[in-house]
């Protein structure tokens, strides 16, 4: 992120007022986005569905 851009800094002013934080690296893959980012590695992007983000984020498995 460089902070002399004015987009940068203010998407990492607006995620800090949200409580949140922005990073460069990966998520961890045990995360939703990571558990999601792994199915889409394996099964292409066409095999993602609506369905898949909120089995992700409820914890279930992400099925083909």
């Amino acid at each position: 992120m460089d902070m002399n851009d004015p987009q940068d800094v203010g998407a990492a002013f607006g995620a800090q007022m949200l409580g949140f934080t922005i990073s460069e690296e990966p998520p961890p893959p045990d995360s939703p986005l990571g558990r999601v980012r792994a199915f889409v590695a394996e099964h292409g992007q066409d095999a993602l569905r609506t369905e898949h983000i909120g089995d992700a984020i409820a914890g279930r498995p992400l099925l083909p």
